[in-house]
């Protein structure tokens, strides 16, 4: 089983050193059936990351990590992913910060069960082994701050979008009243990226996009175009962006937008060598391609993303240190 590794530097303008690095990855959809189309071999994606990836300051997973919470009422597949979490946090010495997904919410409440335990949240957060499942709640560590936002389950109804979906979600966003500091690190995690980066949602959020650095979603499982035909169409992706026009009602779910009150860049695909300077009123937005891929049609490889944030002044000072060793050099 091969694993892709996406990877994004940004660089930002900001009155702090900053300097972090992320691991994101979305959609594992634990379940039975997750379990049988990768053979039991889902250990190997963590190993992968654990093996490759060292001084991580934190795990961002926007939603969908399980297929359905009430569907499993024995909670097994739950405690799988929880161990699986927990074995990550530890191995890597970093927190994992999770919101919530369309399939995290459940189908059904049974009366004989207490309403918490329907609750993701309920079963997966342990902050003193380092998992953090943030129930439109913030998180603030230092000059970081980590917001992760939920709408309810209606806000997915693919029949809302754009318009009726979009609403919902900024109404909802509203309620929160999620304070932000210029001069933090920002980090929104959003299971559909579309609620805040759709040009319909960007007329609504307006300034909001000079308060956030970073915005992580997934929802889309790589889309359902396979990567080489996504290269050859890489010009009309990049005009459109993920939004489904070209090829006709296919998403693509990879790549990074620039967004402010402006609207949105053209996207960036991602590469070894992904860097994207972002001025003080722009947003990086991020789509992961997800871990499950279940098209039914392409078979997807298990993938997650690297993102460093550098503050730009320290970018500076190493292109300049570097020509100072190589003058020394030449002396």
């Amino acid at each position: 089983m091969k694993i892709t590794r996406d990877y994004y530097q940004l660089l930002i303008k900001n009155q702090n050193d900053s300097k972090y690095r992320f691991i994101s990855f979305s959609d594992l959809h634990y379940s039975l059936l997750q379990q049988l189309f990768y053979q039991g071999k889902m250990n190997r994606f963590f190993e992968t990351i654990i093996k490759k990836e060292k001084n991580i300051d934190g795990i961002l997973i926007p939603g969908d990590l399980l297929s359905y919470l009430s569907k499993y009422p024995n909670k097994k597949i739950v405690e799988a992913l929880k161990w699986d979490l927990e074995n990550l946090s530890y191995q890597l010495r970093t927190q994992i910060f999770i919101s919530y997904g369309n399939h995290d919410f459940p189908l059904m409440k049974e009366k004989e069960l207490e309403e918490e335990k329907w609750n993701l949240k309920y079963f997966l957060e342990d902050r003193k082994n380092g998992i953090y499942v943030l129930d439109n709640e913030q998180i603030v560590k230092d000059s970081l701050t980590i917001t992760g936002y939920s709408p309810k389950r209606e806000a997915y109804n693919t029949t809302y979008m754009p318009t009726k979906a979009l609403q919902m979600s900024f109404q909802e966003f509203q309620t929160h009243n999620f304070p932000f500091d210029k001069n933090h690190v920002n980090i929104l995690l959003s299971h559909e990226n579309k609620f805040f980066s759709y040009p319909e949602a960007i007329k609504e959020y307006k300034d909001l996009y000079q308060y956030l650095t970073l915005i992580v979603g997934g929802h889309l499982h790589d889309g359902y175009i396979p990567i080489g035909m996504q290269k050859m169409f890489e010009k009309q992706l990049k005009d459109y962006g993920i939004w489904e026009k070209y090829p006709p009602k296919i998403d693509m779910c990879r790549g990074l937008f620039k967004v402010s009150k402006n609207g949105l860049s053209q996207v960036i695909l991602p590469s070894e060598n992904s860097q994207i300077i972002l001025e003080k009123e722009e947003t990086a937005s991020i789509i992961n391609r997800g871990v499950a891929k279940y098209s039914w049609v392409i078979y997807g490889r298990p993938s997650y993303t690297m993102i460093e944030i550098i503050e730009e002044k320290e970018k500076k000072n190493q292109i300049t240190d570097e020509k100072k060793r190589k003058k020394m050099k030449d002396i």
